[in-house]
């Protein structure tokens, strides 16, 4: 009994000492554009914004005499962050940074 409790104060504590930090860099031409992620400003491209989870989100970018631009982005996780590697990943005692990146193009507007 005791030797189990030890192993699970053990696992317990390997959980604590992982981390994961997951990013995007968002870039655009022109620079300087204001970007908004899931209708939150995160500030001018480029930008890197923090994220937790590798799923959809809505990217806008807007910059005065442009066309502004919304997407919907997939972020994916790497094959080192799938199940059950991701176990892995977290108790080990490393930190990982997973960056990904995006880049738009904005469309002048047409004077009428």
């Amino acid at each position: 009994m005791r030797a189990i409790q030890l192993v699970l104060a053990v696992i317990m504590l390997m959980g604590l000492s992982g981390c994961i930090r997951k990013s995007v860099t968002i870039t655009s031409d022109p620079p300087n554009a204001k970007v908004w992620v899931n209708d939150v400003y995160v500030g001018q491209t480029p930008v890197e914004v923090p994220y937790n989870w590798n799923w959809f989100y809505d990217i806008r970018l807007e910059k005065p005499g442009y066309e502004s631009l919304t997407v919907r982005e997939r972020l994916y996780a790497p094959p080192r962050h799938w199940v059950p590697f991701d176990f892995l990943m977290e108790v080990a005692p490393l930190k990982s940074k997973e960056r990904q990146w995006r880049h738009y193009v904005l469309t002048p507007k047409k004077e009428l």
